[in-house]
C-alpha cells in the first residue's frame, strides 16, 4: 500500500484549453455548463496513449564507453518503490552501472538514517524520491563535499547543494495532474462536491491538492465544492482508510467524489463503500494509479487516476545522472502521462505485473538517445 512519488509537456493546445477554463462564466446560474467544454477538451487531450519519452537530445558520449558509475537509491520498502528501483537498476545495467537499494522508511528520522548509510557507501550518485532538502539539508552538504550527486524525483524544492536535479515529477508535473483530475470531475459531474483524502505531511501531495482545488474552481466558475479530509500515514499503513472513507461520505451526504492523494492509499475503499451502500453516491480517483486502481477502472468501481510510469521514471533518473556526469543540461520536459479512466482501462499499456507503463518501446527510445546498444 505504500507509494513512492512522483505528463506530457503542456502544448500550445493545452494553453488554449486552460485559457478556456479561465474564461468567466456567462452567468452565475450556469458556470458548470459554460466550462464543461474546457473540461472535455482537457480530458480528451490526456486520454490517449503516450508515444514518446519526451527526451530527444542525445548524450555527447555513449556511457557504455565511459568508466562505470555506482548509484544508490533510497526506498521506503513499498511495492511501488520496488518497481521504481527496478527501473533504475535495469537502466543502469544497460550502461554497465551498479545500483543498490537502501531502506530509508517514511519518517524524516528514517530518511536521514538511510541517506547517511548511502553516503557511507561512497557512490557516484544517490537517488531520492519525495524527500525534501529541509529533511536532509546538512547531509546534502556532506554529499556535495564528497562529490556525490543527488537526484530527486517527486520533489518540490529547487536544486540546492548536492541536489542537482529535481525536475522529474516536479511542480509543473503535479500541476498538470491536478488539472487532469479536476477536468474529469467537472466533465462527468454537473455539481461537483469533492472530499479530498489528503496527506499534508508531503509537499508534493499538497501541490497536487492545490492544483486540483484551483482547477476545480476555475472549471466550475467557483461553484465546485472541495473539502480536505487529512489522513495520517500510520492510519493508511494500518489499513484504516476504508472505514475512514465511509465515515467521510456519511458526514457529507452531498459528496459525489472522493479524490485521493495516492491510489495505493485507498486500497479497499471501493469495497467498503459498496458494503455501506455508498458506492453509487460517490466516484473515486486521484493521483497515481496502482495495480488495484487500474483493476478498479476495469471493474467500474473507480473512475479516474493519473498515469505515473515508474519504470520510465527509473530510466529518466539514470538519464539525468548520465547528463550530469557528462556536464550536459538536464532534460526538463515532463514525463509521459495519461488520464486513466473506465473508457480506456482495457487499452492501457501495462507492465507484465499490471503496473502502468504507458509506452511499450521506451527502452529502445532511451537507448537511441544514449547511443547505447
Amino acid at each position: 500500500m505504500r507509494k513512492s512519488l512522483f505528463a506530457v509537456a503542456i502544448t500550445a493546445s493545452a494553453s488554449v484549453v486552460l485559457a478556456t477554463a479561465l474564461a468567466p462564466a456567462a452567468s452565475a446560474q450556469e458556470p458548470a455548463e459554460n466550462n464543461t467544454a474546457a473540461a472535455k477538451a482537457i480530458v480528451k487531450q490526456y486520454s490517449s496513449t503516450p508515444t514518446g519519452i519526451n527526451i530527444t537530445t542525445k548524450l555527447k558520449v555513449n556511457p557504455q564507453t565511459l568508466p562505470t558509475k555506482f548509484i544508490v537509491g533510497l526506498t521506503n520498502g513499498g511495492d511501488e518503490n520496488k518497481v521504481l528501483d527496478e527501473g533504475i537498476a535495469a537502466a543502469g545495467k544497460v550502461l554497465g552501472w551498479t545500483f543498490k537499494e537502501i531502506l530509508a522508511g517514511a519518517t524524516p528520522e528514517d530518511q536521514r538514517a538511510g541517506f547517511s548509510a548511502a553516503l557511507a557507501l561512497k557512490p557516484d550518485g544517490i537517488h531520492i524520491s519525495g524527500i525534501e532538502p529541509t529533511t536532509i539539508g546538512d547531509l546534502l552538504d556532506k554529499a556535495k563535499a564528497a562529490n556525490i550527486a543527488v537526484i530527486c524525483s517527486a520533489c518540490m524544492a529547487a536544486p540546492t547543494s548536492a541536489l542537482v536535479d529535481t525536475h522529474i515529477a516536479g511542480k509543473r508535473q503535479l500541476d498538470v495532474w491536478g488539472r487532469m483530475i479536476a477536468a474529469y470531475v467537472v466533465y462527468t459531474t454537473p455539481a461537483p462536491n469533492v472530499e479530498g483524502i489528503t496527506v499534508p505531511l508531503y509537499p508534493i501531495l499538497v501541490r497536487f491538492d492545490e492544483a486540483f482545488k484551483n482547477n476545480l474552481k476555475l472549471l466550475t466558475g467557483g461553484t465546485g465544492v472541495y473539502s480536505a479530509s487529512p489522513a495520517s500515514v500510520p492510519a493508511i499503513f494500518a489499513g484504516k482508510m476504508p472505514g475512514e472513507a465511509v465515515n467521510i461520505v456519511q458526514r457529507n451526504p452531498k459528496a459525489n467524489w472522493l479524490v485521493s492523494d495516492l491510489g495505493g492509499w485507498v486500497t479497499g475503499v471501493s469495497a467498503a463503500l459498496t458494503t455501506a451502500g455508498l458506492n453509487k453516491q460517490v466516484q473515486m480517483g486521484g493521483l497515481t494509479a496502482g495495480k488495484g486502481n487500474i483493476q478498479g477502472l476495469k471493474d467500474k468501481t473507480e473512475s479516474a487516476w493519473t498515469g505515473y510510469s515508474l519504470p520510465i521514471v527509473g530510466w529518466t533518473v539514470i538519464d539525468s545522472f548520465a547528463r550530469y556526469f557528462q556536464k550536459m543540461p538536464f532534460n526538463t520536459k515532463d514525463l509521459p502521462t495519461q488520464l486513466l479512466t473506465q473508457a480506456n482501462a482495457n487499452s492501457l499499456v501495462l507492465t507484465p505485473a499490471g503496473d502502468y507503463l504507458g509506452i511499450k518501446n521506451y527502452v529502445s527510445q532511451f537507448k537511441t538517445v544514449w547511443g547505447a546498444k
